[in-house]
């Protein structure tokens, strides 16, 4: 059994079937039931509809769909005698194992229960297929018949004339195939044929072809055969004629004795021609592969081909098939040219596509409306009509191939909008100039505005923050001085109160007057380096500074391989940044500690001498976090000051072209902050 179930499989793989039911609901939900690609149905109310495809042979096998009734087994005995050896299945609703008695005794070859599993339905009408009584006969060999004097009727000019006129006859490969059938009918005299082609792909030419029915060759183009025939039979490439175009890509021809022992044994091939009425089949190449089969009948005239007519009909299909790759390809270009309009036309941002001649391509319903405002669509834009912003980069782009970075535009007819812009170039495969490009327009407006008020948002806290900090430092310094002021005139004549006095007064005024310094430091522009100084005596009077602002007594210690050394710096600036520097070291260490700076020169990224200062004092250092941020405004881990000493610092560092590094303390003797300056 499963011997003769292979061999159904490769001579059936796709079984037609005739379906006969009285009720239209009960026919479409049995033939819903039965669909399968191994499945080709044609529903039908009566027999007496479907007779003249019984008698084209089409069928593999008739399904009849009955209730067990008396009556209805009546009309399977009727079907059973116009079908003749027609293998028939009777598929019972309703009913008994009487009712599958009398539907065998009615002539059903095999009788079945609905509802019925596909897979079990497919193995059993296999089984029926295969069984010997119901086998086809090979028919008897037949010497051919002798070839006609006069090989082809048309001169091969004339046929080719015939052909250039089928290529111009439309773009739609099955509208062209039909015409081509029809001039090759006339030029060769035969009474029919039927042209086989694989589906169409789909999607775009980048994508893979849709391989879900490659198998399975449709008619697209017939003449002198009914189009009720056609519509229930179709090529398959696993079985058949269609197997062996494939397989062999070779001419092949219905007569036993001019061919080949294998295609004329199998029963396949034979049926199929049979049920075609055709002689001849031809495969349809575009050079590289096979896309399908042309089925051709006998001459009207009675007499058989030659191999000069068939060989003409062999290189006219093959030109045929190139017309038809052709054609589908032209088809998926089109799909993907309306796909990409389409995009282009439903997106909300504005795309406008020029050429290389900057005429405009393409300009999307959003772009429109940016140009000629809301409601007025007028389809045709020109290159003239472009702002004069857009119009000069998109030439830059195309004639120049110089991009530019986005940029806000603004349109005539809608002046309280704000436009960004996007250009995209499409280089040619030889990079040549000039070349296509598309802008994308967006509208910024909303964006803009809520950036906006972003920044003003921004710039408020930031106020509120400065004016939090200075109003606390001012605060801090004005309540010594407020003390002394309510004392005044009860302990001015004590000695020790007018020390106290002067010492707050010193001391708080100088805080005021560092923070004032803070901020022109901060909002200035940076100062011109126009004097040469020692570093040695730049570090002694910036520490100075430090000890006098700081109150506590330290020491400086400067050590290092690099002797005292002149750098070009602005000396007040330069000044201040160490004294920033220093006081940071000198409030975390406390009173009566060193400070060490280590001195050493070295060259820089571009080979350019540079002058390192090393910076270590005697506190705990930074950690990670607190190295990370300690340039930052407004950072600090005090209570007093504001966060800006470290901040002024790197800012005037960097205006003398330096740079500054807060290192967190790992070993003992790292530094706690390096200074980069260069040497002129």
């Amino acid at each position: 059994m499963l011997l003769k179930h292979s061999a159904a499989a490769s001579y059936f793989p796709v079984i037609h079937l005739l379906l006969i039911a009285e009720e239209p609901q009960a026919l479409a939900q049995t033939a819903a039931l039965l669909a399968s690609p191994d499945h080709k149905i044609i529903r039908k109310d009566d027999i007496d509809s479907s007779r003249s495809l019984l008698e084209s042979g089409v069928f593999d096998l008739l399904v009849v769909l009955t209730d067990g009734a008396v009556g209805a087994f009546t009309n399977l005995n009727s079907i059973r005698t116009a079908t003749g050896s027609l293998p028939l299945i009777a598929l019972i609703t309703t009913g008994s194992s009487e009712a599958e008695q009398r539907a065998y005794e009615s002539g059903a070859d095999l009788v079945l229960h609905a509802p019925v599993a596909l897979s079990s339905f497919t193995t059993s009408t296999r089984h029926l297929l295969v069984n010997p009584a119901k086998g086809v006969t090979p028919p008897a060999k037949t010497a051919p018949s002798p070839a006609p004097a006069d090989s082809v009727t048309t001169s091969a000019l004339e046929v080719l004339r015939n052909f250039s006129k089928v290529l111009s006859y439309s773009l739609d490969h099955e509208l062209f195939t039909q015409h081509f059938v029809l001039k090759l009918r006339e030029i060769i005299s035969v009474n029919r044929i039927a042209i086989f082609m694989e589906a169409a792909p789909s999607g775009t030419p980048a994508q893979a072809q849709d391989v879900r029915n490659k198998d399975r060759l449709t008619c697209i183009a017939s003449v002198g055969i009914s189009n009720d025939l056609l519509a229930c039979i179709e090529l398959s490439r696993q079985t058949g004629i269609g197997q062996h175009i494939t397989r062999c890509a070779q001419i092949l021809r219905g007569e036993a004795t001019t061919a080949h022992p294998f295609p004329v044994e199998d029963p396949k091939i034979r049926r199929e021609f049979e049920i075609l009425g055709c002689q001849v089949a031809v495969p349809i190449n575009d050079r590289e592969r096979t896309l399908g089969v042309a089925l051709i009948g006998g001459r009207v005239t009675g007499s058989p081909f030659t191999d000069a007519e068939l060989q003409l009909v062999y290189h006219l299909l093959e030109e045929l098939g190139l017309a038809v790759k052709n054609s589908w390809l032209h088809r998926q270009l089109s799909a993907s040219h309306q796909l990409f309009s389409d995009v282009l036309g439903s997106i909300t941002s504005g795309s406008l596509v020029v050429g290389a001649d900057l005429s405009v391509l393409h300009a999307n319903r959003a772009f429109i409306g940016f140009l000629r405002g809301e409601g007025r669509n007028e389809p045709r834009v020109d290159f003239a009509d472009l702002p004069a912003p857009l119009a000069a980069a998109l030439h830059d782009l195309a004639e120049k191939g110089r991009t530019a970075e986005p940029f806000f535009i603004t349109f005539p007819q809608t002046p309280d909008r704000i436009y960004r812009a996007s250009l995209v170039s499409f280089p040619t495969n030889d990079r040549s100039l000039p070349q296509p490009a598309m802008a994308l327009v967006e509208d910024f407006t909303q964006i803009q505005s809520v950036q906006r008020a972003e920044i003003e948002a921004s710039n408020l806290k930031l106020i509120a923050l400065i004016a939090k900090r200075f109003a606390h430092e001012i605060r801090n310094s004005l309540v010594p001085l407020s003390t002394h002021h309510q004392l005044l005139d009860t302990d001015y004549a004590n000695p020790e109160f007018r020390e106290s006095l002067k010492s707050a007064l010193g001391r708080e005024t100088g805080r005021i007057q560092r923070f004032t310094e803070q901020m022109l430091f901060l909002s200035q522009p940076a100062y011109p380096a126009d004097e040469c100084v020692s570093i040695v005596s730049l570090l002694n009077e910036a520490f100075q500074q430090a000890v006098r602002s700081s109150g506590t007594d330290a020491r400086l210690k400067i050590t290092g391989s690099q002797e005292d050394v002149d750098v070009r710096i602005h000396r007040v600036s330069l000044v201040h940044a160490l004294e920033e520097i220093f006081l940071n070291g000198l409030q975390e260490s406390g009173p009566g500690g060193v400070f060490q700076v280590d001195i050493a020169s070295g060259t820089g990224t571009s080979w350019s001498p540079y002058l390192t200062l090393r910076f270590r004092d005697q506190g705990p250092g930074f950690s990670p976090e607190n190295a990370r941020r300690a340039t930052e405004p407004f950072f600090t881990t005090r209570n007093t000051g504001v966060g800006l000493g470290l901040t002024v610092a790197r800012r005037i560092i960097e205006n003398h072209s330096g740079q500054i590094e807060v290192c967190a303390r790992v070993a003992g003797e790292d530094p706690d902050i390096v200074l980069h300056l260069p040497l002129v």
